[in-house]
């Protein structure tokens, strides 16, 4: 088992239920420095490039950037209504998977730039003009500007194609079905790969020094950049999403509604160390100062170290929505888009998050919503049967 020192190198490093309270003002915008992609220990590049927004799938945004005070409609486009995977974001693109083909668009107008008439079975990973997404079972390596293939690599394991992941750029780990791929991201040629026990669900957790999976058949696996095994956990019930994770630990959905984590901070052990009840979140967990999870549970924010609850709000039972960080505010979809203080005060009727804004359509709110540069884009039901991403700012 790895110590604590180990899971910080891997990069595997987010009860009171008070009535809707009053927020604070809302917090000042101020752009951070951006992190170093080859140093920051979540594998982050300031975009939302990545399923998760980054190499540890926090579903976090430091760049000071988010509308806190409401949102309005930059435009908006049309999608079909069974799509289940939210957009990414990177360098003025939005790059959306929808079943028969990718679809990118100008983040400023909405315009379509190019489609890729492909089989994409989950988000794709963007990386230095590098668009990397499957195509059954392929993987493609686009030009983000243009769609022209730069490479492709087809491979001998059973399965589909899930999210790829990466750290610093120059090594993808590739899900196909069982086996787990190390693929070089100039010139698709494959390291290694290694079998594991059950479906690998995409986008690992990884750093330059490794990565971490978990399987449909409730197996975690932590692998270094040789592919030799660093530990292994059961969980009690089949993944919904891959994991999150901060820098003491490691969260994961569950099909039995419940969310689990591994406190990686403690003495190296086998076990789970808590379990909380929270529904199903499809769309992945996000990780600040409290863990947060949205899905047919609503949102609720879990204590990192016990599990315990630490409140719940009722935003409806749409598992295809998930919570996202950014500017001292969470903002999560369900039965409307809503934004959340996710740092309320205790004690007494205030222990609720205050409601900084919410906005609501004809119907349910996700996949998404995912932030970049200011802008929260997320899918919603706008009519009896139409759907659009929407580019909300």
């Amino acid at each position: 088992m790895p110590s604590r020192r180990t899971f910080l190198a891997l990069g595997i490093t987010t009860m009171f239920t008070g009535c809707m309270t009053k927020a604070d003002d809302p917090p000042k915008a101020g752009v951070d420095e951006q992190p170093d992609p080859t140093r920051h220990i979540y594998g982050a590049n300031g975009e939302w490039s990545s399923f998760g927004c980054n190499a540890s799938n926090t579903r976090s945004i430091s760049d000071g950037k988010a509308p806190v005070d409401g949102v309005s409609e930059r435009w908006r486009v049309e999608v079909p209504q069974l799509m289940y995977d939210e957009p990414i974001v990177s360098n003025g693109r939005l790059f959306l998977s929808i079943p028969g083909r990718l679809e990118v668009y100008d983040v400023r107008d909405g315009s379509k730039l190019w489609t890729k008439e492909i089989d994409p079975y989950s988000t794709p990973l963007v990386r230095d003009g590098t668009v990397y997404v499957g195509d059954s079972d392929r993987l493609l390596a686009l030009d983000a500007k243009t769609g022209e293939t730069k490479w492709k690599r087809t491979f001998d394991a059973r399965g589909v194609v899930q999210s790829p992941a990466t750290a610093g750029g120059k090594q993808l780990y590739v899900p196909v079905g069982e086996t787990v791929y190390r693929v070089d991201a100039k010139t698709g040629d494959i390291a290694w790969s290694r079998r594991l026990f059950g479906t690998i669900l995409g986008s690992p957790l990884c750093s330059m020094t490794g990565l971490t999976v978990t399987t449909e058949a409730g197996k975690l696996y932590s692998l270094d950049r040789d592919r030799t095994g660093y530990a292994e956990w059961k969980l009690p019930s089949k993944p919904q999403a891959p994991p999150t994770a901060d820098t003491d630990g490691i969260y994961v959905n569950c099909l039995d509604s419940k969310t689990y984590g591994i406190r990686t901070e403690r003495t190296p052990r086998l076990n789970v160390d808590w379990h909380v009840e929270t529904g199903w979140a499809n769309g992945g967990l996000a990780v600040g100062k409290h863990l947060y999870a949205s899905g047919t549970g609503g949102l609720r924010a879990i204590d990192l170290e016990s599990g315990d609850q630490l409140w719940k709000r009722d935003t409806g039972n749409w598992r295809y929505t998930a919570p996202v960080l950014g500017r001292d505010t969470l903002f999560v979809g369900g039965d409307k888009l809503f934004a959340f203080d996710p740092t309320p005060s205790t004690g007494g009727l205030s222990g609720g998050p205050a409601l900084r804004f919410e906005k609501a359509f004809h119907g349910r709110v996700g996949p998404g919503p995912v932030l970049d540069d200011g802008v929260l884009y997320v899918v919603a039901q706008t009519g009896e049967e139409s759907y659009h991403l929407l580019a909300l700012h």
